[in-house]
């Protein structure tokens, strides 16, 4: 059965994911839609580069990702149809691309050159990916939905954290339901730096510090604070049974720092 991912910014209150489901069942009786996040923060590429990197690769080959954030064409921001590993990913030339392939590279790149029905623009999602996807989805060729060009047009500022030889810098780059503020330090930089040593890592105003990585949430008694790595890899600052964001003053983007004892 075929697979089509959304992670958009649209959000579950209007009838607008509702509207791009409607169209694609309209074509296909027998395909899954798959909802990777319909909430994330209104047009910010960094939040939907983090999410959807995280996840595309649990993908099976043939499935066809697409990313509707920030996505409305114009001359800088065109709209791109990729493959990497037998997978498509579907999305705008916004700069978000360049955050989910800054360590991998895919195997083409597309610019869209799609037949609109209407000079109305504003439903990307709908009005060009959904047609680039369902040609995918049928069996056509990424060559068919435009022009290759050799690179993204728009780069964005990486995502990946600043290390020195007794530091590492990084930012809150995804606060979940549960409140648990996740980080943009991976478990193998960390390892790298810290080489055993002692640490503290300081959120907040610096001020507040943790001075041990925890396996699991209960590893604490509840209400308590801890920092493990998520199932992802990421440094996570986190609360047992408590919203660490609201509690511990946590926002999108706030600087975590380690400090490595010398």
């Amino acid at each position: 059965m075929s697979i089509i991912t959304l992670t958009t910014d649209l959000g579950i209150k209007d009838h607008y994911v509702a509207i791009i489901k409607g169209e694609i069942y309209n074509q296909f009786s027998d395909i899954n839609i798959v909802d990777i996040s319909n909430e994330i923060t209104k047009f910010d590429i960094q939040e939907a580069a983090f999410i959807f990197k995280n996840s595309y690769k649990h993908f099976p080959e043939g499935t066809v990702h697409i990313i509707g954030v920030n996505d409305e064409l114009s001359n800088e921001n065109q709209h791109l149809a990729i493959s990497i590993n037998n997978q498509f990913i579907i999305g705008p030339d916004n700069g978000i691309f360049s955050l989910i392939f800054d360590e991998v590279y895919p195997d083409k790149i597309i610019q869209l050159n799609i037949e609109l029905e209407s000079n109305n623009l504003t439903f990307a999602i709908k009005d060009v990916f959904l047609k680039a996807a369902c040609h995918l989805i049928r069996g056509g060729t990424l060559e068919m939905l435009g022009t290759q060009i050799s690179d993204f047009q728009n780069k964005a500022a990486s995502l990946k954290a600043v290390t020195t030889r007794n530091s590492i810098k990084g930012t809150i780059v995804h606060i979940d339901s549960y409140g648990n503020a996740t980080t943009n330090i991976h478990q193998e930089v960390f390892n790298r730096i810290s080489i055993g040593r002692d640490f503290e890592i300081l959120y907040g105003k610096e001020t507040e510090r943790i001075t041990k990585i925890r396996d699991k949430y209960k590893d604490v008694e509840e209400g308590e604070r801890l920092a493990l790595f998520s199932t992802d890899g990421f440094l996570e600052i986190a609360m047992n049974q408590g919203k660490a964001n609201e509690l511990l003053g946590l926002y999108m983007y706030d600087i975590i720092r380690i400090e490595f004892k010398s």
